[in-house]
């Protein structure tokens, strides 16, 4: 076979690629950054891209998949929830997944409706960025109100269980 038509992605890549079909995180180097970005809706966060790190395949093993591990200073069960941003990692137990879904959802809402205030003029920044009184609060369940059929239906769900709605 002539190199040029050899896979460009590493073969842990593609195993990994087609079992879980969603990503990977590893902590040191990968090779084949070309030949990875062509695998379709697969995703993979690492400490650097290095074409010497396939140098260091006799010196590495692995040892096991969904299994416990530390990535850094953070320890991942099988089954969390990874949240990988330009910015990092973030790895969520599953059994708070929801929780920290819903708490993001209602901070975004309330980002969106504090910019929109701001830009506005209604509200000064001390005002949105910080503990909202009664009249913001009440003007947020309003605005939040009006938009409601315009969110998706997972949102709507999570705001008709507010005892407030």
């Amino acid at each position: 076979m002539h190199y040029k038509d050899r896979p460009r992605h590493s073969y842990r890549v593609l195993v990994i690629s087609q079992k879980t079909g969603t990503g990977c995180v590893i902590w040191g180097g990968v090779r084949d950054l070309a030949g990875i970005l062509e695998l379709e809706d697969f995703t993979v966060f690492n400490r650097n891209w290095d074409p010497s790190t396939s140098t260091t395949y006799d010196k590495t093993m692995i040892i096991g998949y969904n299994t416990p591990i530390v990535i850094g200073r953070a320890a991942v069960m099988p089954g969390d929830v990874v949240l990988g941003l330009r910015e990092g990692v973030i790895f969520v137990p599953a059994h708070l997944a929801l929780v920290v879904v819903e708490s993001s959802e209602w901070t975004r809402l309330r980002d969106q409706f504090g910019h929109m205030r701001l830009r506005e003029g209604v509200y000064t920044g001390g005002e949105i960025d910080s503990q909202w009184n009664d009249a913001i609060t009440q003007d947020f369940r309003k605005w939040l109100r009006t938009k409601m059929k315009d969110l998706p239906e997972a949102q709507q769900e999570m705001i008709r269980r507010e005892d407030w709605f």
